[in-house]
């Protein structure tokens, strides 16, 4: 039979038949899809829990935080670990995000020109990595944290990217710039409760016993990575402990009333300004915001060595009190904070007082 001799309308459904048949003898092909594992979604608050912060979130393979008490937990989504919305004062909000993916998810570069991308700022170069990043350790674990933003830009990135475990973690802060730009110090002590779950997190500390009389003074200089510091003298029974990604300096205070911690953290901004930073103490004291009105009643001003000090004492509305200090120095802000029970940080007022007054330029002798 020669071809084209049967007619077009019966030949189409032969072919089509015939095709058919053939695809039914066939395996079907087969597509593999990665899909990142997820864990449940973040605990709420649990007893027991430092004053103003959650739970710590568990994260399915293997690192736990704690988050602040006024973020509010969201589900996670199909690529993320766990999700928070970040409340800020008239409306503002940010979204912070932890991820976890296989390997080293791309490299750094990669995941920085990402977040660069996402701010409308262009890719940068190996060369200049370097300079883009600040390079933490704490718990353990290496932290590489990308600031992402630009003068007149409506959008802010605050990063952290993790090695962890044959895994690589992300967590991403991102918001308006101005809201961000407030947030850093809090995103910032989010990071140093990350550590790794089980037992390799670190223990709380004992309580030690009473404080006793009047402290003596151990000279307590700080070196600052960059630009000009600042130095201080401790009370010589403030146990000094090995300080956090992002501390200046660390103590522990102990009395019959259980331990307090003292910080001392530094940056090169305004980060917020009084208003704000006075505000985020108040609510891990759990007292509400004052206006501008109101924020010279909420402090009190004080002048050592050439420096400006502005005292916050907020406590009284649950069992922690923190006595904190804003100092503005050589273009950034220092920030001296002291969190504990309330029976306690009230009996350390006078030597916390006194403390301030050591504050002093590093160079100052």
């Amino acid at each position: 039979m020669k071809y084209g001799s049967m007619p077009a309308p019966r030949c189409l459904p032969l072919l089509l038949a015939l095709s058919l048949a053939l695809s039914a003898c066939s395996p079907p092909p087969v597509t593999t899809y990665r899909v990142p594992k997820e864990a449940e979604p973040a605990a709420g608050p649990m007893a027991g829990a430092p004053a103003g912060m959650d739970a710590a979130a568990p994260s399915g393979a293997a690192l736990t935080w704690t988050a602040p008490a006024s973020w509010i937990t969201r589900a996670p989504g199909a690529m993320r670990i766990a999700s928070y919305t970040v409340p800020g004062p008239a409306g503002a909000a940010g979204d912070f995000s932890v991820s976890s993916f296989g390997g080293d998810s791309g490299g750094e570069l990669a995941n920085v020109n990402r977040w660069r991308s996402q701010v409308q700022l262009p890719p940068i170069a190996d060369a200049d990595l370097p300079a883009a990043l600040t390079r933490v350790s704490a718990h353990g674990l290496s932290f590489a944290i990308a600031d992402l933003g630009q003068a007149g830009g409506t959008s802010r990135t605050l990063g952290a990217i993790v090695p962890f475990g044959g895994s690589t973690w992300f967590f991403k802060l991102t918001g308006p710039e101005a809201f961000v730009e407030q947030q850093k110090p809090i995103f910032l002590d989010f990071l140093e409760t990350v550590q790794p779950e089980g037992p390799a997190a670190a223990a709380p500390e004992p309580a030690g016993g009473p404080a006793g009389p009047a402290p003596a003074m151990a000279d307590t200089p700080v070196p600052v990575a960059q630009g000009p510091g600042l130095a201080w003298t401790a009370p010589g029974d403030w146990q000094v402990k090995p300080n956090g990604p992002m501390r200046k300096g660390s103590y522990t205070v102990n009395g019959p009333e259980g331990s307090a911690d003292l910080s001392i953290t530094a940056f090169p901004s305004a980060t917020g300004g009084e208003l704000a930073n006075v505000n985020r103490w108040r609510g891990q004291a759990g007292l509400p915001p004052v206006d501008d009105a109101g924020l010279e009643q909420a402090v009190s001003r004080r002048e050592a060595n050439g420096l400006r000090l502005t005292v916050v004492d907020a406590g009284g509305a649950g069992p922690n009190r923190i006595l904190g200090a804003i100092v503005p120095y050589a273009d950034g802000t220092w920030f001296f904070k002291l969190t504990g029970p309330d029976a306690l940080v009230t009996r350390e007022k006078p030597a916390w007082i006194a403390f301030l007054q050591t504050v002093r330029p590093a160079a100052t002798p």
